[in-house]
């Protein structure tokens, strides 16, 4: 019991030492990502404790695949912030549990397998939030390639009917102007558009657009543009009609993907009805003898 008191004491030492030695330094960003880094409270130890020890450089491997997934999820402008948020949110949780841990050997009178049981779990939580990360991306990813052939087939209807490249595109952009904070591919779109709107060059805009989204069909979509668009008539509409049927297959077998994955979680809720319901049938028959 000493011993867990003296590292309680001792870890909660740690944290004020570094809240303190943090200071305001950190006030503008905790307020500006206070979302993102969970715990606001301690924030400003965890990125203390991210600098002091240099962690950004040290875990390079681990923090560089990281900031690759903020990249697709948030764009180059912000990768590098929202990865140092999500690092600090990672030593926030870990500090939390060690003294949830400790605190809970204390009230179980040094119970040791119970401190096990609840230490593997505040293990396994930074790694699920690396994961979630991850499957953030992939969602991201799937939706994009889901909404984009929707998205350039009415762009090659409005051309066809007569309507400028940019014009269209931004008439499409407005059409599901209000999904913007919804979807992440109109997410990017309007950000487009107001940049072609503020009279940026298209071209710009579209290699922004490519290299924000990070995703092979974006590329493909901005590419075709970039080499037609300057052309117009007939090899533009040709040029997006087949990238459009290209777009279309993969969104068919996203949705093929889509169901193969649903009818697999479905599986294990139907294994435990199923026990369940010959456990309700077959009692009654085996309390008979």
């Amino acid at each position: 019991m000493l011993i867990l008191i003296i590292m309680l004491l001792a870890v909660l030492g740690l944290l004020i030492f570094f809240q303190l030695r943090a200071g305001k330094k950190y006030s503008v960003f905790i307020q500006e990502y206070k979302k993102e880094l969970m715990i606001p409270m301690i924030a400003p130890c965890a990125l203390e404790m991210a600098a002091s020890f240099d962690l950004m450089s040290r875990l390079h491997a681990q923090v560089a695949e990281i900031q690759q997934k903020m990249i697709s999820l948030y764009g180059m402008k912000e990768a590098k912030n929202q990865t140092i948020a999500f690092i600090a949110r990672l030593i926030s949780v870990v500090f939390f549990g060690i003294i949830f841990i400790l605190l809970v050997g204390l009230a179980q009178n040094g119970d040791t397998m119970t401190m096990v049981v609840i230490g593997v779990m505040v293990i396994m939580f930074p790694l699920f939030m690396v994961q979630d990360l991850g499957t953030k991306v992939k969602k991201r990813r799937v939706s994009i390639i889901y909404e984009l052939p929707e998205f350039l087939s009415k762009m090659v209807l409005l051309i066809n009917a007569g309507e400028t490249v940019q014009k269209a595109f931004i008439r499409c952009v407005k059409t599901k102007e209000h999904e913007k904070d919804k979807s992440p591919l109109y997410h990017e779109l309007h950000e487009a558009m107001v940049k072609i709107e503020n009279n940026m060059p298209f071209s710009e805009v579209l290699n922004q657009l490519s290299k924000k989204c990070a995703i092979q069909e974006i590329s493909m979509f901005t590419t075709t543009l970039l080499l037609n668009y300057r052309k117009g008539g007939d090899d533009l509409v040709r040029a997006l009609s087949d990238l459009s049927v290209v777009l279309w297959e993969k969104r068919k077998a996203q949705a093929q993907i889509r169901g193969e994955e649903a009818a697999t979680k479905m599986v294990a809720p139907l294994m435990i009805v199923f026990v369940i319901v010959m456990i309700i049938v077959g009692y009654p028959a085996l309390s008979l003898f």
